[in-house]
């Protein structure tokens, strides 16, 4: 199951998926925390930008560590990162940061995401991977120029 955002907004996948009340749910806490993370993607945005590097070679992720396909990509990118402490903390523990594109579509591919993995092989615009609820979101993030 998954779900992409384009440049002009969501695209919904197959209805038959998208018609069900638990996956509507699922999305919308997904872009929830995308939501509640915009100034921070943004603050990667601008980062990716003063390093001279481009969607062409990078993504920015974010990632809820307790999302099963998350936390497997959460622990390769961060390996041995102490998660528990947000939890203790009563905390949700996200991941997020910046990661090398190459590879990052092969990954969602095997992880089932076939449509995210497809719109990050189509783009050379930088995008934010969201992984939470068992859906992946590819949002657009338009850089600041005043930054």
């Amino acid at each position: 199951m998954e779900f992409l955002s384009g440049r002009d907004g969501p695209i919904i996948p197959d209805p038959d998926e998208a018609a069900s009340a638990d996956y509507i749910e699922r999305t919308q806490a997904a872009m929830d925390l995308f939501r509640a993370n915009a100034e921070r993607m943004q603050h990667f945005s601008q980062r990716v930008k003063a390093l001279g590097r481009t969607g062409r070679d990078t993504v920015i992720t974010l990632i809820d560590v307790d999302d099963p396909v998350g936390g497997v990509l959460a622990e390769a990118l961060m390996p041995g990162h102490d998660w528990q402490s947000y939890r203790d903390a009563g905390e949700i523990p996200v991941a997020r940061g910046l990661a090398a594109k190459d590879g990052m579509p092969e990954f969602l591919s095997e992880a089932g995401y076939t449509l995210a993995a497809d719109e990050l092989r189509a783009t050379d615009d930088l995008r934010v991977v969201v992984l939470s609820s068992g859906v992946a979101l590819v949002m657009d993030v338009a850089f600041n120029e005043q930054a």
